[in-house]
């Protein structure tokens, strides 16, 4: 039996990758989630920790330090289980986490440039998308955005997320074309920053083309509102928002070398790729793509993901780690 801790009140990329995994998983094995703020199959800590001591093949899977502090206590208490971490973050890891690390039995990367930065033997599997969910589908309006086109940004309002680069690129497009809307949707992290980005939209007269949109748990919606996504992030531990755009036909600009993006996105073909902080370089493309001066088809952007970065594949992959741990 596999079973995924989620200890995190808020929804995160994390939290929809988890939950896009377990029916897959299901179709494998039996696959459970332990904990809170995740809809998904769960298990009860009666039932968990009878597992936990009577089933050896029993896989614990985490993905933060706090899930995995939980699990190594079940451990010391004698818990037979075997312990897969996966790593989220790009940035190299602290000191601490590094130490709890070290007490899991395999240790998961997302990536090439996220396994280099983890100081030990890892192995890469990297998220899939749900493609079912994610999917091509005909434009529809979101809440009361007048707008007919829209441009989204899908993270929390917070400076490394890049809402303002993106805002600073189409200030003189918005302006141009007042059928073209942006829509920042996240949870803000920093209120100061919300506040400027408000602020620019207001000096430059194009408020009622610019919205701030709370967290949402139905984000599909979003992207089915869209024209185009930017993901202008600083960094990115993967960046499961690209798989996501692009799996929904979607125009997806993002930053280069940033998580994922430049193995996903061929510059010209499937998407675009511009310099991280670079408010000139996205505003060339997206005056293009306002303009109707470039086009990428949908189904060829799609059919991309579904070949090379569906769940699917995923599932396919982390089975194997699963089967390593109890089976040396």
């Amino acid at each position: 039996m596999i079973i995924h801790l989620h200890f995190h009140s808020r929804a995160t990329g994390l939290t929809r990758s988890v939950e896009n995994l377990l029916p897959y998983l299901n179709k494998y094995s039996d696959a459970r989630v332990f904990g809170y703020g995740i809809k998904a199959p769960g298990i009860s800590f009666i039932s968990l920790i009878r597992l936990a001591y009577s089933n050896d093949n029993l896989i614990i899977h985490v993905h933060r330090n706090n899930e995995i502090i939980f699990a190594l206590l079940l451990r010391l208490l004698g818990g037979k289980f075997k312990l897969v971490f996966t790593r989220h973050a790009e940035s190299k890891p602290s000191d601490f986490t590094s130490f709890l690390m070290k007490k899991a039995d395999h240790l998961v990367s997302l990536s090439p440039s996220m396994s280099k930065n983890l100081p030990f033997q890892n192995i890469i599997v990297r998220h899939g998308v749900n493609t079912e969910i994610f999917k091509i589908q005909e434009k529809k309006k979101t809440g009361n955005i007048p707008q007919e086109n829209l441009i989204s940004v899908i993270g929390r309002i917070r400076p490394a997320k890049g809402q303002l680069v993106v805002l600073k690129a189409l200030v003189p497009l918005l302006q141009n074309n007042p059928n073209w809307g942006l829509v920042m949707i996240g949870k803000i992290d920093k209120k100061k920053y919300a506040r400027e980005i408000l602020s620019v939209a207001s000096e430059n007269k194009i408020s009622d083309q610019v919205y701030i949109m709370p967290e949402s748990n139905e984000i599909v919606n979003y992207y089915h509102a869209s024209r185009v996504v930017v993901i202008a992030s600083r960094s990115e531990g993967f960046s499961l928002v690209c798989l996501e755009s692009m799996a929904c036909g979607l125009i997806t600009v993002a930053t280069e070398n940033v998580g994922i993006h430049s193995e996903v996105i061929t510059h010209g073909v499937n998407g675009f790729l511009f310099p991280k902080n670079d408010s000139d370089s996205l505003r060339d493309i997206l005056s293009k793509v306002i303009e109707n001066n470039i086009y990428l088809n949908p189904a060829d952007i799609r059919q991309f993901i579904l070949d090379n970065w569906s769940i699917d594949k995923s599932v396919v992959e982390l089975l194997k780690v699963y089967q390593i741990s109890i089976n040396p």
